[in-house]
């Protein structure tokens, strides 16, 4: 009887087992099964909503949402309330939205920047702001150097194409002269990669230079007015601190840093008895050869310094599939702007309307209409709001390097960064999509919303390095910067030129506010595109793969999986 019924027992044991284990495996599948409704989340768009997110990051109350100054920490509790409000969970310090970032920050003390150049016995003065500017460094407060000048090329290494500029030259205790930008028969991933001005400094400083002087090429002045680059320099510069309170990417021994405008680039290079149009043009044409300029300077400069700290502020929508429950999508947007001026006594606010509290709030709209469904996504997403983009990618370059999860577990970022959202939209550009997979599912995605995807219409801005999403590019994580196309099916707006008066006479001006056109459609379907890029990452059984031979992914993420283009 006993062993009858131990047998007895056993078998009942046996079909408990089986029956919590198939009822496991049903809630795996029903688990994995459940799709967000795509139909559902599109409509819960609200533009009302996405417009008062716009108006209130951009309001003058908010004083420009510049990194580390009281305006941008009420843009972050505003954000991080947002966040609170839809049940997001803090990714911060402390159980808190905020990830706070200390940094040394830096200006220039205006009237202690000078440049002398010396020819033989004579003496050329530049005038700070006219012929040249600097910013705030990062090593001692009070710099000189004297030292001679060579030039360099772009002073870039690019093996692939056979270019380097530090080939037999000695830049060793010398200050390199260079273009800004990179050789126009480079790709544009490469010239991308190759004109970053933080990868020229390093290559400096490796070589053992004491000091940068910048030239710009005619790309880079239409691109960029000098009245614009005269503002930046005044600007506070910021870099974050390490474990040990060493400016990342401060490069503090390089000295002789400056830019020079037309009439400075023009009386340095005539000064060394040298053309200065004949050298940008053989050097636009992909010729290497670096030299000595014969000449030498003696550059100062004194800089304003203090530590402070600005948050990036993150937080989380946990997925719904226990099997992807490590593979995170990061979703970007950069919430510092560039606050205020006094001018001839009058504060002056760069609100940026379009720079980028455009950008957030339709982030926060993404946000809200995947968090606020029965049925969350498959993947989780993290959502950040970076702060010091206007200094540098300084806040994603933080993000990126002190992730909440471990880096190889975010699979792909959505970046998002000022929208132009003045008009109908027919197509969408994606900076950075056609390095991977993720080009396929932007194009699915657009091809659902009757819009076309367009190649990046301006390839000569390398914009793929200026926005965050080359932080984590830099990671091997792949990574796009979404962006309204330039075309519209309206004949009441001519979509080019919109976007050009955009760029031309409100980037980076007080006039980037409210006042701005806004079209309602244009935005919708903005949001629209950017959520359903998001659904599609998350959802789709297959992770963003690089493609194979990609210039990024070999250099980035040599060791992952890639695809096939």
């Amino acid at each position: 009887m006993s062993a009858a019924r131990g047998g007895c027992v056993s078998t009942r044991s046996a079909v408990v087992t089986l029956l919590m284990l198939f009822l496991v495996v049903s809630c795996d599948q029903a688990t994995q099964s459940k799709r967000l409704d795509t139909t559902s989340a599109l409509k819960s768009i609200d533009l009302m909503r996405l417009r008062l997110h716009m108006l209130t990051l951009a309001a003058d109350e908010m004083e420009g949402r510049e990194a580390a100054t009281p305006g941008h920490q009420r843009a972050a509790e505003y954000v991080a309330g947002k966040f609170a409000e839809m049940g997001l969970k803090p990714l911060g310090d402390q159980d808190s939205y905020f990830q706070s970032i200390d940094f040394l920050e830096s200006r220039i003390d205006q009237g202690s920047a000078s440049m002398v150049l010396r020819v033989g016995d004579q003496e050329i003065e530049f005038e700070s702001g006219e012929d040249f500017v600097r910013s705030g460094g990062f090593g001692n407060s009070a710099e000189l150097i004297t030292a001679p000048l060579v030039f360099a090329g772009f002073g870039i290494n690019a093996p692939n194409y056979g270019h380097d500029d530090y080939l037999d030259i000695d830049v060793a205790g010398k200050i390199v002269v260079i273009f800004s930008g990179a050789p126009p028969n480079f790709s544009a991933n490469e010239r991308a990669y190759f004109s970053s001005t933080s990868g020229k400094y390093a290559l400096a400083t490796q070589h053992g230079a004491v000091g940068v002087v910048t030239i710009r090429t005619p790309a880079d002045r239409k691109r960029s007015p000098w009245p614009r680059i005269q503002a930046a320099s005044l600007r506070p510069a910021m870099r974050w601190l390490t474990f040990d309170d060493t400016p990342r990417d401060g490069y503090p021994t390089l000295i002789g840093n400056a830019r020079l405008s037309q009439s400075g680039a023009e009386k340095l290079v005539s000064s060394s008895n040298k053309n200065l149009s004949q050298l940008i043009e053989r050097h636009l044409s992909g010729t290497t050869g670096s030299f000595e300029l014969g000449i030498s300077a003696t550059i100062t400069r004194k800089s304003i310094q203090r530590r402070t700290s600005s948050p990036n502020v993150v937080a989380l929508l946990p997925g719904s599939d226990r099997n992807m429950r490590d593979e995170y999508l990061l979703v970007t947007s950069h919430l510092d702007h560039l606050g205020y001026r006094f001018v001839d006594g009058e504060k002056v606010v760069y609100n940026g309307a379009y720079d980028n509290a455009a950008g957030v709030a339709t982030m926060l709209e993404i946000a809200l209409a995947l968090s606020s469904h029965t049925t969350k996504p498959r993947r989780p997403v993290i959502f950040a709001a970076v702060t010091g983009e206007e200094k540098g990618l300084r806040g994603s370059d933080y993000l990126a390097n002190n992730p909440p999860v471990p880096i190889e577990n975010i699979i792909a970022n959505l970046n998002i960064d000022m929208p132009y959202l003045g008009f109908p939209l027919q197509d969408v550009e994606g900076y950075g999509v056609e390095h991977s997979t993720l080009r396929e599912l932007l194009a699915d995605a657009a091809s659902k919303l009757a819009l076309e995807l367009t190649p990046d219409s301006r390839p000569e801005l390398v914009r793929l390095i200026r926005s965050d999403q080359f932080s984590f590019v830099k990671k091997g994580v792949p990574g796009l910067n979404l962006k309204p196309g330039t075309k519209t099916n309206s004949a009441k707006f001519d979509g080019p030129a919109l976007v050009d008066k955009f760029l031309s006479s409100h980037y980076h001006e007080p006039s980037d506010n409210g006042t701005l056109p806004f079209n309602e459609m244009g935005a919708r379907q903005f949001a629209e595109i950017s959520l359903l890029l998001a659904i599609q990452i998350t959802e789709d059984d297959d992770r963003p793969l690089w493609y194979e031979g990609d210039f990024f992914g070999d250099l980035f993420a040599r060791d992952k999986a890639k695809a096939k283009k």
